[in-house]
Order: C-alpha cells, then sequence, then structure tokens
C-alpha cells in the first residue's frame, strides 16, 4: 500500500485463512459430498465443480447458511426441487476436526513469517472446531489474535471478523495483507477491510475478484510476495 505522499507501508501484519490454506482433511470434500447425497436418499445431480463455480455468487451468515444458498442455487439452474438441494447441505457433515494435515509448506511459512511478521488467524467456522484444529495441529501459539467468522463474527466477506483482528492486533489495514484459498471469503472480505490479498489458487476457480498477489502453493510465503 501507498501512503498519500506516494511512499509505500511495509507489511507488518498478516491474517490467515485456516481451511484449505493452512490444513485440509485426508477425506476429500467429493467424498463427503458423496455422503452427504447418500444420507439424504437423493440422487447425485451436482459435484464439487459446481459447488466452486457457485460458492463465489452466494452469501449467508452461517455456513449451513451458505451451503443451502449454494446447493439450492444449483439446484434452480438444473431445474431440481430446492428441498432435494436443502437435504443435502443438512446432511453434509464435516470431518472430525482434530483429523487435519498441513498443506504442503504451510508449517514452514508459518514458522518463517512469524519470525518477521505479527500474525492473526481469520477463518469461517465455529470457534470450538476451528481450535480443535489449531491444537491438533500445534500451530495456535503462532497468532496474536483469533477471528471466527460464524460464530464470533459474521461470515467471510464481510469485513467484521477482519476488523476485529485489526483492532485486537492494533494494526491499520494499510499495513495488513490476507492469505486465503477463496476468492469470495478471503479475496473480497479482504478487500472490503481495506487489506491487501494473497490468493492460494485453486485450480479450476473463476472469479471477478482480482487479488494483489497469487501464489500455486503455501511454500511461496516463505519468499513473501509483497515485500
Amino acid at each position: 500500500m501507498t501512503r498519500a505522499d506516494g511512499s509505500s507501508v511495509a507489511v507488518s501484519t498478516v491474517f490467515l485463512d485456516l481451511d484449505d490454506t493452512i490444513c485440509r482433511h485426508p477425506t476429500s470434500g467429493a467424498d463427503r459430498l458423496a455422503d452427504a447425497f447418500d444420507a439424504a436418499g437423493v440422487e447425485p445431480f451436482f459435484d464439487g465443480s459446481d459447488v466452486r463455480r457457485w460458492l463465489p455468487e452466494v452469501s449467508a451468515d452461517t455456513l449451513l447458511g451458505l451451503r443451502e444458498n449454494c446447493f439450492g442455487a444449483i439446484a434452480d439452474e438444473r431445474g431440481r426441487e430446492r428441498a432435494d438441494a436443502l437435504a443435502v447441505a443438512r446432511a453434509y457433515e464435516d470431518p472430525d476436526p482434530t483429523d487435519v494435515e498441513f498443506l504442503p509448506g504451510a508449517e514452514a511459512a508459518l514458522d518463517r513469517l512469524g519470525a518477521t511478521h505479527d500474525l492473526a488467524l481469520v477463518t469461517n467456522g465455529g470457534r470450538g472446531t476451528q481450535t480443535a484444529k489449531l491444537r491438533a495441529l500445534d500451530i495456535a501459539d503462532h497468532f496474536g489474535a483469533f477471528a471466527f467468522a460464524g460464530s464470533d463474527h459474521a461470515v467471510k466477506p464481510d469485513p467484521e471478523p477482519f476488523d476485529h483482528a485489526l483492532a485486537a492486533m492494533g494494526a491499520t489495514p494499510a499495513e495488513t495483507v490476507h492469505v486465503g484459498n477463496s476468492l469470495r471469503s478471503d479475496v473480497a472480505g479482504a478487500h472490503a477491510a481495506g487489506l491487501r490479498s494473497v490468493w492460494l489458487e485453486e485450480s479450476g476457480t473463476v472469479g471477478e475478484y482480482d487479488p494483489h498477489h497469487t501464489i500455486g502453493s503455501m511454500r511461496d510465503l516463505c519468499d513473501p510476495p509483497w515485500v
């Protein structure tokens, strides 16, 4: 970012998303979606590519609401009963929150960034679920503040969780970047709060949001793109 006089503002603070940015579940989202169709007794009529395509187009105050709106929009598009989509959304089960693993390069990136920047976590998901993941990975001590959107705050891309983290860290938007994998939640949310964005690119994902920086792997953060 730049000041009014044209000089640059150094980045002192880094916000990070958690799911599919720092960690992931060994069980794929495709498998969980297939299980949800089976549990709801609905013949599959969409897949993960449809979900990724529609997620940037919907919003909600909760993660369940986000799934319902996303799956419902797909049902409308396909001429299917919205009730079927809602049944699948409600049958979708998040996996054991302690059954997580680091994305390649994420653990090293946290160590590297933590040595030179102040870190905060800004994540969609309930406090209990997300803190269980942090304990399983033993990384809670890396962060000076936490914003759990969906339980304590509005769901990203609402700027509220970002604003909370800024206040907790005593940081300004100009000196802060946010790293995440979702164009809709992370990139758009960061921009709404006045932050610079770093997008962990997801293959096949397109959207109208233009990140300030794009990385292909968390390993790329060992040499931060904003430096």
